[in-house]
């Protein structure tokens, strides 16, 4: 099953990628993620729980960055286990562009799902998968512009008053 899509964000394409690389900012914003740690400088582990429509399931996982270009992109690997479910892996290539007024994250990912996940079907799990990137987009979007405004305050506030 492939995909893409495409956000944009008021900050930096460095800031995003900063952001993308903070487990607090994603364990704030992947729904369903309940816990999270960095293993290595490029990998993770972590556990999520999803709302599968006919049923909720539990995965643990692991994440793998690769290829990285900072900035500007990397290769983001996920393999995840859950025992009711079954099993789901994929890939995708994330690329970053600074534009005038913030920057765009640009997706092309592939997923392989096997066990009760692939008997549900690709479409309804293409849906899925469509419905959670889109949720995540908009809370780390949201995260993204919580940082921003944090980062004016502190500036605002080491400025001299005028005179």
């Amino acid at each position: 099953m492939e995909f893409t899509g495409e956000y944009r964000f008021n900050a930096s394409a460095m800031d995003v990628w900063l952001a993308l690389n903070d487990t607090e900012v994603l364990m704030r914003t992947i729904p369903g993620c309940d816990a999270m740690e960095r293993i290595t400088a490029t990998d993770y582990a972590g556990h999520l729980k999803v709302d599968l429509g006919l049923f909720n399931a539990g995965f643990k996982g692991t994440i793998k960055l690769s290829e990285l270009d900072p900035p500007t992109s990397y290769r983001i690997s996920v393999e995840a286990y859950g025992a009711i479910a079954g099993s789901a892996s994929g890939s995708a290539k994330v690329k970053l562009v600074d534009l005038p007024g913030g920057a765009v994250l640009h997706y092309e990912a592939e997923t392989a799902i096997g066990g009760r996940l692939a008997k549900l079907g690709i479409k309804l799990m293409h849906g899925t998968a469509t419905r959670y990137a889109d949720k995540f987009f908009a809370r780390f979007a949201e995260a993204m512009n919580e940082r921003h405004s944090a980062m004016l305050t502190a500036a605002e506030m080491e400025r001299p008053p005028p005179g």
